[in-house]
């Protein structure tokens, strides 16, 4: 939901990265992907933190969303399918 601008900062700050991030400021995305909340006054159609690893042809491969029992995701195991995803295992 960040602007695009927001997301250059971001890349520019990591040195760059080797895919896109979208921005989905209309909040398209958190609705269809499943991840809109709420519950969170002054926030409406806010996402839940989650990763979805799409490949090329657009196929959701891979998906972590927030669990209260696991705030944040194993990062290994997000780049681990990412690497497996792109075929660079």
């Amino acid at each position: 939901m960040d602007s695009v601008f927001s997301h250059q900062a971001f890349a520019e700050q990591l040195g760059g990265l080797p895919f896109e991030l979208l921005a989905d400021f209309e909040r398209q995305m958190v609705t269809a992907y499943g991840v809109r909340r709420e519950d969170v006054a002054g926030y409406s159609g806010m996402p839940t933190r989650s990763i979805f690893i799409v490949d090329p042809e657009g196929v959701i491969r891979w998906t972590w969303i927030r669990r209260k029992d696991e705030p944040l995701p194993d990062y290994d195991e997000v780049l681990s399918a990412a690497r497996e995803i792109a075929g660079r295992t």
